[in-house]
């Protein structure tokens, strides 16, 4: 069995480390922007995007007619061609993943701290004796 080299360690940059300093600092100062970008694309609907009519027809809507919360959350659209027309398949993106986040983000998902919940008393009762 052939062992493996680990790589040296790279130097400390501090170039690199200013640059993701700087990029938690530009989402710090965003994040209202942020927050407002992924509620809109949590609360996007595959209705917004695709319609179909009674005989069960599924067309893509043109771009303008589609919300722009909506457009961000389309994961991937895929187009097939087959004999009967092109197939179309449209993947918007993990709403129970974005959610979550959104949920943790805003501390929803934090526990309850130990010091506001009440204190338990024990009492012991201590019976005179019966033997008298």
């Amino acid at each position: 069995m052939a062992s493996r080299k680990m790589p040296p360690p790279r130097p400390f940059a501090m170039g690199e480390v200013r640059k993701r300093l700087r990029g938690s600092k530009i989402i710090y100062e965003e994040r209202d922007g942020l927050a407002t970008e992924m509620l809109a694309m949590a609360a996007a609907k595959i209705t917004d995007v695709v319609e179909w009519d009674d005989a069960g027809k599924v067309t893509i809507k043109s771009v303008e007619d589609i919300p722009a919360g909506s457009l961000a959350a389309i994961k991937k659209v895929k187009v097939t061609p087959t004999r009967n027309g092109d197939q179309i398949e449209v993947e918007m993106i993990d709403k129970v993943l974005l959610m979550g986040m959104l949920a943790k983000s805003a501390g929803l998902l934090d526990t309850e701290k130990e010091a506001d919940k009440p204190s338990v008393v024990g009492i012991e009762m201590v019976m005179p004796d019966d033997t008298k």
